[in-house]
């Protein structure tokens, strides 16, 4: 069991990351792109989408390696690496530069959840899904202040309003030089055969993949076009769309935490089928949206709708997992997640390109209302109470 000062070290390494994941895939990506190369939003979505290919490529084997040499040297190997491709990313005036430089990030990432999840789940952990809870408001609140502090400096001249961000990869990277090395977990009776897992953990994953897939595919459309769409689009200046980045995640670390603790009471399924509804309906709401306080209240939905998705979601997976191959399957779902990181913003930059700016909002939240309605015929007795 890892102790509470551990968990908060990598809660606080992860949630620097993510600070700068936020920070460069929804604000200074797209805009460095399409307003400073002069790329179409299409070739914008590709970009996205090579960063997410290279982590989903790599995630089953990181996941793999997690189990084999341990949590704490892929934590290390994954934060230099992603801090050196974003150094290079900074100096990148090429096409085929910024393709390599976002591959090479994608790699970093790579390790970095399924060794955080499989430190912090080790051994058998009650209430998993309020302790997920705290971790994620972590998350929360690290690529909630990255999407603000890159929205302020995102007018700046390429590569100044990327520099700035280095320094939160580099605290993070030496952070993570503190964490203790894993200590060998004592087991009580035999272990299972590594096939017997192994099956056991994809008759679990296949099942849920038939609500995963449609829902990561929902996130990763919206990922190049939400940020255009408010600005220019839209037509919000930047205190606008400050305050609108900033209150999803907002409301979604304030409430996380009790979210998790609700989901353990009411059952995680349930908790996630509701709220990932929810959720559906007002993304297809945004572009009905006619003044700011009605988009205002919708974003605040939507955070307080993934304040209660993300702790049932991982709570059920987690509980699923057999901790031998818990590093491995953690790796396999989430490659299975970043499928839609991959195909989505690929096809919300192509939506938008051929269609209208708001069609992807109405695919992303139809596709949200198939996964809820998919996750509402699980049969998993290990997964609820």
């Amino acid at each position: 069991m890892t102790s509470r000062s551990e968990t908060g070290l990598l809660a606080v390494t992860i949630a620097l990351v993510e600070l700068v994941h936020g920070a460069l895939l929804f604000v200074l990506l797209p805009t460095m792109l399409t307003v400073r190369f002069g790329w179409a939003m299409g070739t914008t979505g590709a970009a996205v989408s090579t960063y997410f290919f290279t982590e989903v490529a790599l995630k089953l084997l990181a996941g793999w390696l997690v189990d084999r040499i341990g949590t704490r040297k892929m934590l290390l190997w994954g934060f230099w690496v992603y801090a050196a491709a974003f150094a290079w990313l900074i100096f990148a005036t090429h096409t085929w530069e910024i393709f390599g430089a976002l591959a090479a990030m994608g790699a970093g990432a790579s390790p970095l959840w399924p060794a955080a999840l499989t430190r912090l789940t080790r051994g058998t952990a009650p209430k998993v899904g309020a302790r997920l809870g705290r971790v994620f408001s972590t998350w929360f609140l690290g690529g909630g202040l990255g999407v603000g502090i890159a929205t302020l400096v995102s007018r700046a001249q390429h590569p100044i309003s990327l520099r700035l961000f280095i320094l939160p990869l580099l605290a993070a990277a030496l952070l993570a030089l503190r964490i203790p090395p894993e200590e060998p977990e004592r087991r009580a009776g035999p272990r299972p055969s590594p096939r017997r897992a192994l099956a056991e953990m994809l008759r679990s994953l296949v099942m849920l993949a038939a609500s995963l897939v449609p829902q990561i595919i929902a996130a990763g459309i919206l990922i190049p076009i939400v940020v255009p769409y408010l600005e220019f689009y839209r037509g919000l200046d930047e205190r606008q769309l400050l305050m609108l980045l900033l209150l999803g995640p907002g409301m979604g670390l304030a409430l996380m935490t009790q979210a998790g603790h609700l989901g353990d009471r009411l059952g995680w399924r349930r908790t996630y089928a509701v709220a990932l509804g929810a959720v559906a309906v007002l993304l297809i709401l945004i572009p009905l949206c006619s003044t700011l306080w009605m988009l205002a209240l919708d974003f605040a939905g939507i955070g307080v709708g993934y304040a209660f998705v993300l702790p049932a979601w991982n709570s059920i997976l987690v509980r699923l997992l057999p901790q031998d191959v818990r590093g491995a399957g953690l790796g396999f779902a989430m490659t299975i997640e970043g499928m839609g990181g991959v195909v989505g913003p690929l096809i919300g930059g192509l939506l938008w390109q051929w269609t209208n700016p708001s069609s992807p909002f109405y695919l992303s939240g139809g596709l949200l209302l198939v996964a809820a309605i998919a996750s509402t015929r699980w049969r998993v007795e290990a997964a609820g109470p």
